[in-house]
């Protein structure tokens, strides 16, 4: 098979750029200014995947789940026989720095990202590091472009919604409100380290809206005693599968889904103001296959593309493509740029909680 992936330790919740020894991509004759309102018609993208083709390979800094990191180059192959897709997972942290090391070398490697910060992206954008997209799916009715291009350099390809979750063995009759955490014994319960980054803490916050846990949820979880501390969603979630919890605060449903399929005893329960974190694409400026990656980007948004992001349990971004699971009449929340000071803020409110 033509396809392969490099998985490197990643937490849950991506860019490569480089300038020198890069390929040329096909362009739309359009600046930054124009760029957003136009895509490229069909002579204009058989050029790019015809070069695309002789590239015969493409690239990706991603942060998806480990289940996608396989199902994506196999879906693409069959689309685009001749480009082999290399998926190298990691930490949004290491991406970043990857990327940084890479335009400092002036040695590109990555061709695209499936994720990061918006602040980072922009950044990016700024500073002329990322390719305008024009790609013939922007235009599709299906993908609402007011709502998920929010710069003319990325748009969102699928949600990561944060679900319930607990053990059937151990909590046979589940979870069904934020209460019923409160009614759990400390011990039982997991949660995630918000030092790991600023999407943590904004989950976090967000349990604490009226629609959800209400103010104070976390000081009144914490006074009943400490709960189980994890480094990430990965380890909650196989700690739940192992039993020593019953339950989780919410954790990315794609997580608690791969695990059930592996025929772990978990479930999961989505919520109104279920928080959600977009999964976000660009194209590198400079990059060593520029066109592999317009083709990459493009398929992503395509059904074929979302069908595959479906399939590893994330929620697509196109209206036609469902979901594995039942999101119906649920109102999601998706996470919003944190601002430094508030991150500080809370890991010394964390401190506090965790010190009584």
């Amino acid at each position: 098979m033509r396809w392969f992936f490099i998985a490197v330790c990643g937490l849950m919740m991506l860019t490569a750029c480089g300038s020198g020894g890069a390929g040329s991509a096909v362009k739309p004759d359009s600046g930054p200014s124009t760029v957003s309102a136009k895509t490229l018609d069909e002579a204009e993208w058989s050029k790019v995947v015809d070069s695309a083709n002789k590239e015969g390979q493409v690239t990706v800094y991603g942060v998806l789940n480990a289940k996608l990191v396989t199902i994506l180059p196999e879906a693409f192959h069959k689309a685009y026989p001749d480009i082999t897709v290399k998926y190298v997972r990691l930490s949004p942290a290491d991406i970043e720095a990857r990327l940084n090391a890479e335009i400092a070398s002036g040695n590109a490697t990555g061709d695209v990202f499936d994720n990061l910060a918006n602040n980072v992206v922009d950044k990016m954008a700024d500073t002329g590091k990322l390719v305008p997209l024009a790609l013939p799916e922007l235009a599709n009715p299906e993908f609402d472009r007011k709502v998920n291009q929010r710069t003319p350099y990325s748009a969102y390809i699928s949600q990561t919604p944060y679900a319930w979750a607990w053990n059937t063995k151990l909590l046979p009759e589940g979870i069904h409100s934020w209460g019923d955490f409160l009614k759990l014994k400390s011990s039982l319960l997991g949660v995630t380290d918000p030092s790991i980054g600023p999407a943590v803490v904004g989950l976090y916050q967000a349990m604490e809206q009226p629609q959800t846990g209400g103010e104070g949820f976390l000081d009144k979880l914490f006074s009943q005693g400490k709960p189980q501390i994890y480094a990430g969603s990965n380890p909650q979630v196989a700690a739940l599968g192992a039993g020593e919890v019953a339950a989780l605060l919410p954790v990315p449903l794609a997580n608690v889904l791969a695990a059930k399929d592996g025929g772990a005893p978990v479930d999961f329960s989505l919520y109104d103001g279920s928080y959600t974190i977009p999964a976000e694409v660009g194209v590198l400026e400079g990059s060593p296959h520029p066109n592999a990656a317009q083709v990459y980007a493009n398929w992503l948004l395509s059904e074929d593309g979302q069908k595959a992001l479906a399939a590893g349990g994330i929620q697509p971004i196109v209206k036609s493509v469902p979901p594995r699971y039942d999101s119906k009449g649920i109102e999601f929340v998706m996470d919003k740029p944190l601002p430094p000071k508030d991150f500080t803020a809370f890991q010394q409110r964390w401190a506090k909680m965790l010190a009584k």
